[in-house]
């Protein structure tokens, strides 16, 4: 399974094909703009800051309204 980071435009910007552990990191392996084969790691203090990025209202917002998005998006195929 894989998961695309699109742009405003919807253009793939990353497609995240795994995410793994490796040592004290998180590996994520994917590809930059469709052409760049890359990995990526992140350490644990970053990770603590993308966990404080989220936690905003329009995130839990985002996630309440999850179920809606996805009924949504059926009808709309």
């Amino acid at each position: 399974m894989k998961s695309n980071v699109i742009s405003d435009k919807g253009q793939p910007m990353m497609t995240i094909s795994k995410v793994g552990r490796k040592g004290r990191k998180l590996e994520i392996t994917g590809q930059l703009m469709g052409a760049w084969p890359s990995k990526m790691y992140i350490t644990p203090g970053e990770l603590a800051k993308m966990v404080f990025l989220a936690l905003r209202p329009g995130v839990f917002l985002f996630i309440l309204l999850y179920p809606f998005f996805l009924i949504m998006d059926f009808i709309k195929k």
